[in-house]
């Protein structure tokens, strides 16, 4: 009589069990690097997101004062205002400069006009595994 491999009743052997989780080991081993970096990539999109969104309301916060009270504010006083820590958000820093810029708008016919304008920059700033990362945003505000 035959034995048969596969309907015998006495188990798996010691080899066979050392073969099968090595077989397993070499199929889930891609997959945890795979989660490791997918983890690594959210982990980065979130803080830059984090930046950009800090860095965008403190944009708003400017433009809300309006043209003369930013100027005044930021040109006259304090020029630029550098925050070491953000409330509810450590290792964020951020730093904003308000700049006179001068713009000459052309038309044919017409003799060019000059727009007084304040150049915006908010740069957000934050470490990731020991590198300093930033986002600057940059915008106008113009007189109404």
């Amino acid at each position: 009589m035959h034995k048969h491999y596969l309907s015998r009743s006495e188990g798996y052997s010691f080899v066979e069990l050392l073969v099968a989780i090595t077989i397993l080991g070499i199929v889930v081993a891609p997959f945890i690097g795979l989660f490791a970096t997918g983890f690594t990539a959210i982990t980065a999109a979130g803080q830059q997101t984090t930046a950009v969104n800090l860095g965008r309301a403190k944009m708003e916060a400017v433009k809300a004062l309006g043209y003369e009270a930013a100027y005044n504010h930021y040109i006259t006083n304090n020029n630029p205002i550098q925050e070491n820590e953000i409330a509810g958000f450590p290792g964020y820093h951020r730093v904003t400069t308000v700049q006179p810029h001068a713009f000459f708008l052309s038309y044919p016919n017409e003799p060019p006009r000059k727009l007084e304008l304040l150049l915006i920059n908010v740069t957000v700033s934050w470490t990731m595994r020991e590198t300093e990362k930033s986002e600057t945003l940059t915008s106008l505000l113009s007189r109404r």
